[in-house]
This record gives structure tokens, sequence and C-alpha cells, in this order.
């Protein structure tokens, strides 16, 4: 194994050379040179019922408490947000990472008792995933998996990651290392704040050069959800303390909602060694339904489009490594995601279909390469 200063000078240097290549489409031709057909709806239906479907990212239950909701009801059709159990079984949307907490617009703490009262309330619809089985058997029940997660663990945590040991207790099977937040407060998991924004490969080079990685808190954090048995989430991470995950972490990470960078200059999305860096750690990329990492000029972000940063990683690392992360309820209440709302998602799969992916691969894309990472994570504490 690589010193840690081996690690770093190879990662920093393949870091700068995927970075001032990006924006230029590589020319592979498994996937991106594939060209178009025609599939229907009901050809796409066929496969999209076979798919488990599993979302890296939803924001549905924060966004509702941020709304102010003080009694939830996930029953009804509210065309006010992007995912309620009408649409989700019309979608065949099979289970969500769920964002219980994010730092900054939901306590954690009323989030998730009010997820765990609708799961309660609504037995023979939604279920409680803390294992990769419970994930599978959503399919087979009709019931929608919740998986309990958070973004952004720093202002939950306060410094103490016992409090991670609680939150696993009581069903949080996803941490996301930051927010974006970072700075010298002891309390945050990474030094500094992370870019987000559109940026040129020069600016980003920079903004790594200049950033603080993990704390030393943030090192236990990740070593604590390690041993847990946790998915560690490096969505909103700053560039120096990914690579320092990539070193340090023992089980495989994921992006959950992210985006290729080499086709959409944002840095919230992902450079080529990032991507490498992170098929060769065993993890999966979540690409989101967000306009704006999926084309910088917005009424250029289709779903063509989208299908190709989904195949630029499947010439790059392979499929085994890219998923979905929708972001639903994530976005802002202007932003129209790539697929509107979740019970047009079989939408996506005629997309897929249509640019030559095969039925093995799409189910991969929308929830097997998921279902890896929970087998090789969460079910090493089942």
């Amino acid at each position: 194994m690589d010193t840690r200063r081996e690690f770093l000078q190879k990662t920093a240097a393949g870091g700068i050379a995927g970075i001032i290549a990006a924006g230029v489409t590589p020319a592979y031709a498994k996937y991106m040179d594939r060209g178009k057909k025609t599939v229907s709806i009901e050809e796409a239906q066929k496969v999209h019922d076979k798919c488990l479907i599993i979302d890296g990212h939803n924001d549905m239950p924060v966004e509702r408490v941020a709304r102010g909701e003080k009694v939830m009801n996930w029953k009804v059709r509210d065309l006010a947000y992007h995912t309620d159990l009408p649409r989700i079984k019309e979608g065949g949307y099979d289970a969500a990472f769920f964002i219980v907490g994010n730092g900054l617009v939901a306590n954690v703490w009323v989030t998730t008792e009010r997820i765990l009262e609708q799961i309660d309330l609504y037995p023979d619809d939604l279920m409680l995933v803390l294992t990769a089985k419970d994930a599978e058997r959503t399919q087979k029940t009709g019931k929608f998996g919740v998986i309990l997660s958070i973004e952004g663990a720093a202002k939950w945590l306060n410094g103490e990651a016992d409090i991670l040991r609680y939150l696993h207790r009581n069903g949080l099977r996803l941490l996301g290392i930051s927010h974006g937040e970072g700075g010298d407060d002891p309390t945050f998991l990474q030094g500094t704040k992370s870019l987000y924004r559109p940026c040129t490969p020069e600016e980003r080079e920079n903004d790594r050069k200049n950033a603080g990685g993990l704390t030393p808190f943030g090192m236990e954090v990740l070593k604590v959800s390690n041993e847990l048995g946790m998915v560690t989430d490096l969505s909103h991470i700053n560039d120096k303390a990914f690579y320092e995950v990539m070193e340090y972490s023992s089980l495989p990470p994921i992006m959950s909602h992210t985006a290729v960078y080499a086709l959409c200059n944002h840095a919230r999305c992902m450079t080529d060694d990032q991507i490498k860096a992170l098929a060769a750690k065993g993890g999966v990329m979540g690409v989101a339904f967000a306009p704006q990492f999926i084309h910088l000029e917005p009424e250029k972000a289709t779903l063509d489009r989208f299908v190709e940063h989904i195949c630029y990683v499947g010439d790059l690392v392979g499929i085994d490594y890219v998923a979905i992360g929708t972001d639903y309820d994530g976005l802002g209440r202007e932003t129209i995601p790539i697929v509107p709302e979740v019970s047009q998602l079989v939408k996506l799969t005629r997309c897929m279909m249509e640019h030559g992916l095969t039925e093995e691969e799409i189910k991969k894309i929308w929830g097997g390469n998921f279902l890896r990472i929970l087998k090789q994570t969460i079910d090493r504490r089942a």
C-alpha cells in the first residue's frame, strides 16, 4: 500500500492532468458512440418493471419539514413536491436514501421521527431499510424502502462521534461528510468550505491546492462510520477531503448526487480522475437530475444529455460504477428536474434504451450498483 505522501502525490498529479483535460469528451466507442434508436414507452415499461430502483438521494422529508409541515402525509398526491406515495407506486420507485438532516433547513431528530411515524402509519406501503435484503424485498413486496441518511453531519454530531453510534442504532445508514460546510471549528469534518459554482479547470485546481481536507474529527467520524458499516457519501465534499477519504476509508464510498465535470464544468461534478479513484475504491456515483450539473446552459440540460453523462462514466470506468441520485425535492421550487417527478421515471429507462444501454446495464444503473454498495457496507453489521 502507498504511504500517505505517495498516495497524495499520485492523486494530486493525476488530478491536475484530469482537470486540465476536462471539458473534452474522450473519444470512447462503447457507449458514447452507439447512436440513438427509437424505443416505445411500452417497450421501456417492460424493462422498467424488472428494475430494482434505488435512488441515491431524495430530499422530500427535509423539504416537508422546511416548509413547516407539522404532520406529514405521504399518501396524498401533492404536486408541490416531486415525491409522494401515489406517484412512487406509479413510477416503480422501490427505495431511496432519504435525507433526514442536512445541517441547514431541517432538524434531524424531528425529521427522523416524522418519517418513522409514516412507516408506522402505513406498514403496507413503507418499510425501513436496515440491510441490503430489506432493499431487495421492496420490489417483491411493493413497499417503498426508506434508507435514513444525513448530509452535512457536523451540526448534528456536535463534535461527538458517539452520536453517530446512536443515530445508527435508530436506523441511520448513510452519512454525508459535508453539505459544503467547513472551517476552523473543530466540529467540522473538513477544514474549508467546498466550492459550489461553475468553474474553470484552473480555478478548481487552485481551490484544491488551498483546501483544508479532513479534520481530526472528520477522520474520527470516517473511522466510526466504517466500523458501523455505514455508507459514506462524498457529495458536497471539497476535492482535497475527497482524495483523503479515498485513502483512508476501509469501505467503498459513494457520491450520491453529482455528474461529470468533463461534460459540465460545475464544481459539484466529478473530474475524470475522481471518477477513476471512486471506481478503484469500488464506489458508485449517482448522476443527479439537477439541470445545472448536466449542462451550464439550462435549456440544453436534456434527458439525452443526462444519459450522455451515464455513458461517459460507462466508457471511462464501466457501468458498475454509475447510478441515479435524483435530488428530488432538493433543487428548489423553481427548478424542474431532468425527469420532472417520480411517476415519470420510465422516461429515463426509455432514453437509456434509445442510447443502446442493455437491460442488464439499465438494471445496474437503476439499483444494482447501489445494492452492491449496501451489501458491502451496511450488511457488515447485519
